[in-house]
C-alpha cells in the first residue's frame, strides 16, 4: 500500500513540475506562440516519461496556453491584439470588482504585504531584472485578489494574468513604462489603504487600460 501511494504521489509530482516547467516557458516566451511542438520531444527535453507530459498538456489546454491539432502535435496559442482586447475586457470586469473589495476587506497585513511588493518591484527595476519584474507583478495582481476575499474570483483572475503575461514579456522594452509601472501600483496601494473603493475602481481601471495602450502602440511601432 506504502510502494502504490508513493507512486502515486511521484506522478502527480512529475505531473506538475511538467506542468509548471511548461507554462512558464510559454509565458516567458521561451516557447514562442505558434511553434509546434511534439509531446515525445517535451518528454525528452524534460527528462521524464510522455504520460505527465500529456496530463500536464491537457492543462495547458485547458488554461488556453496549448491546443493539439492533427499532424502538428502540441502548438502553443498564437497572440494577438484580439486576444488582448478580450482579456482586458473581461479583466475589468473582474479586476475592477476585486480592487473594490480589497479597499474594503484588506487586513493590515495584506496592505503591508502590497507596501513590500512594490518596494521590491522598485528595487527590480533599478537592477532591470526583467523576470523579476514580471514575477513580481503577477504577485502584485494575486495579492489585490487575495485581499478581496473571493477564491473564484482569484482563480479567474490567475488564469487571465497568466495570459496577458505573454504580452508582457513581448513588450517591456518600451521606455519608461516599468517606470509608469510602479506609479500606478502605488496608487492602486494607497486607494486599498484608505479604504476608498471608488479611488481603487479608477486606478486598477487606468492600470489595465495603459497596459493594452502600451502593447498596442508597441505592435505598431514594430
Amino acid at each position: 500500500m506504502h510502494a502504490a501511494k508513493a507512486e502515486r504521489t511521484k506522478r502527480v509530482s512529475l505531473k506538475s513540475q511538467a506542468y509548471e516547467t511548461l507554462k512558464r516557458r510559454i509565458l516567458n516566451c521561451e516557447l514562442k506562440p505558434g511553434a509546434a511542438v511534439t509531446v515525445a520531444d517535451l518528454a525528452v527535453d524534460l527528462g521524464m516519461g510522455r504520460m505527465p507530459v500529456l496530463q500536464a498538456v491537457e492543462r495547458l489546454t485547458l488554461d488556453g496556453l496549448v491546443e493539439v491539432m492533427p499532424r502538428k502535435g502540441v502548438v502553443v496559442s498564437p497572440v494577438s491584439l484580439d486576444d488582448l482586447v478580450e482579456i482586458n475586457e473581461v479583466r475589468l470586469l473582474n479586476e475592477v470588482q476585486a480592487a473594490r473589495w480589497a479597499a474594503e476587506r484588506a487586513t493590515k497585513t495584506q496592505i503591508q504585504a502590497l507596501r513590500t511588493n512594490l518596494t521590491r518591484m522598485k528595487e527590480a527595476l533599478s537592477a532591470r531584472d526583467v523576470a523579476d519584474m514580471i514575477a513580481l507583478d503577477s504577485e502584485f495582481h494575486a495579492l489585490i485578489s487575495e485581499a478581496a476575499g473571493n477564491s473564484i474570483l482569484a482563480e479567474l483572475l490567475a488564469n487571465l494574468h497568466d495570459r496577458s503575461q505573454r504580452f508582457w514579456t513581448l513588450s517591456l522594452k518600451v521606455p519608461g513604462h516599468n517606470d509608469l509601472v510602479c506609479e500606478q501600483h502605488a496608487v492602486i496601494i494607497d486607494a486599498i489603504a484608505t479604504g476608498d473603493p471608488d479611488k481603487a475602481e479608477t486606478a486598477i481601471r487606468d492600470h489595465i487600460n495603459a497596459f493594452q495602450s502600451n502593447i498596442v502602440d508597441e505592435v505598431l511601432r514594430r
